[in-house]
């Protein structure tokens, strides 16, 4: 074994080696840490219409991300002057959510190794067939690579030009 080890080739190979995969998982391991997706904080829009009568009730489950603040606060200005209460609260809190509560309720996550996150999925799932739920994804590739097929979903890259496209959407949806 020491003999190998003195030969150049051999030492240079397993070093290169090496580090490229030292390299690698350092990458990864960055990449995969700035993708990491808040908690955010619950909030109303309209608060002041949640107790009156008549008034449309709808909820959307998102996370802390710039993006998904930038799209919340559009819809948030689009629906200042509508009879429509808005709760707001963290994705992670879905599965205590029950679907008659409201009148519409809104996903709006990420794709994050190939998947929204299990809360998120399995109340989708659960729901599947359900017209009040509407599904809002981001992905780096503007695509959910295992999308079942069975679900309505509007997904697309978070940039800054898809923040209207899905403000407007939401707005759509909430309106109809």
């Amino acid at each position: 074994m020491k003999k190998l080890w003195e030969n150049k080739l051999i030492r240079y190979s397993v070093l290169g080696i090496l580090v490229i995969v030292l390299g690698s998982a350092g990458f990864l391991g960055y990449y995969r840490l700035t993708r990491v997706q808040g908690i955010i904080s619950s909030c109303e829009i309209n608060g002041a219409l949640k107790d009156k009568p008549n008034v449309y009730k709808a909820i959307v489950y998102t996370q802390d991300r710039a993006f998904k603040n930038e799209v919340i606060n559009e819809v948030k200005n689009n629906l200042a002057n509508e009879n429509i209460y808005l709760k707001v609260e963290p994705v992670e809190e879905i599965g205590e959510n029950k679907l008659v509560d409201w009148d519409k309720v809104i996903i709006l996550s990420t794709v994050q190794s190939s998947d929204p996150p299990k809360p998120a999925l399995d109340y989708m799932n659960k729901h599947k067939d359900e017209k009040k739920l509407s599904i809002y994804l981001t992905a780096d590739s503007g695509g959910w690579s295992k999308d079942p097929g069975y679900l309505d979903v509007t997904t697309a890259a978070s940039k800054s030009e898809n923040i209207t496209v899905f403000s407007r959407k939401i707005k759509e949806f909430l309106l109809n």
